[in-house]
């Protein structure tokens, strides 16, 4: 881990303006981006995502969990074919396994996937989708794609502004960014403080708001279109696993306990919907 580095420019604004929040993080004055105030190296982020990631450390069981996934992943779809006509390629940055890749195959043939993860991609290959271990930055993706998605990918990243800046180049003239992250203005996130389910570094390292986000579009050299918010889905099995596992000794993490215990599996591996206002979808277009 480096040490802490208040002078290095705002990844979306690119001021250097930051004041301090709580014990570990840092504000941008000028745009309210929240970033963690030591950085972990580049060499740190590849251990983040091994298959433990997806399967216990992060997610309880990403690939059981696939049927919600792309319940979401759906609505971002919906959104995408608004805006891109069918025929078109996409670029998938932060593509786990595949589950958008699979729903767009038919509708947006030719597109690619990248992810830092090498299980995530091997997962994603297995099934016939086109993935690789990468970043914006790899040779042959310029000016090529009608749009880039980022989904819950953008707050992973090291470097936010360097990959959007890629992502922008692998685009078309009149290609577009589609994107979700968590909201760092949004109500809930205000109320719950440090307490707010999207603050968990090392692997979430950025925490945008709207105002920052529009400020990295533009250094960026894209021009944001459509703010909105996000119905997340989530199964319920994994929902109550979760809360059991990681607060087992919260009145909530108890009441989890017992459910799991006396749910049919049916309703287990049923999935709910949920907006709380404090994810959001961005679209950006590139003139």
């Amino acid at each position: 881990m480096r040490s802490p580095d208040r002078e290095r420019p705002c990844q979306a604004c690119g001021q250097v303006a930051w004041l301090p929040r709580w014990s570990q993080f840092i504000v941008c004055r000028h745009c309210g981006l929240m970033t963690v105030a030591v950085e972990p190296s580049a060499v740190d982020i590849p251990t983040l995502y091994r298959e433990s990631y997806f399967q216990g450390d992060e997610y309880i069981d990403y690939e059981a969990d696939k049927p919600a996934h792309q319940r979401t992943l759906m609505g971002h779809l919906k959104r995408v074919q608004r805006r891109v006509p069918a025929g078109g390629r996409l670029l998938e940055i932060g593509c786990a396994y595949g589950f958008f890749l699979e729903l767009v195959k038919n509708i947006y043939p030719g597109s690619v996937g990248l992810d830092v993860s090498a299980a995530a991609v091997n997962e994603a290959t297995k099934r016939g989708l086109c993935a690789r271990v990468g970043d914006p930055g790899d040779a042959g993706l310029d000016g090529s794609f009608d749009a880039a998605c980022l989904w819950d990918t953008i707050e992973h990243l090291t470097k936010p502004l360097e990959v959007v800046a890629g992502c922008a180049r692998s685009l078309k003239r009149g290609g577009h960014l589609f994107l979700s992250t968590g909201d760092f203005g949004s109500l809930v996130a205000r109320i719950q403080g440090r307490r707010w389910r999207q603050i968990h570094p090392p692997t979430h390292l950025f925490y945008f708001t709207r105002n920052s986000l529009r400020e990295l579009c533009a250094r960026a050299g894209l021009q944001v279109l459509e703010f909105g918010t996000v119905t997340v889905h989530r199964r319920i099995g994994s929902s109550l696993e979760a809360l059991e596992r990681f607060h087992s000794t919260s009145f909530a993490g108890r009441l989890a306990r017992v459910l799991r215990a006396r749910l049919p599996a049916s309703i287990s591996q049923a999935s709910l919907p949920l907006n709380l206002g404090d994810t959001l979808f961005l679209a950006a277009r590139k003139p």
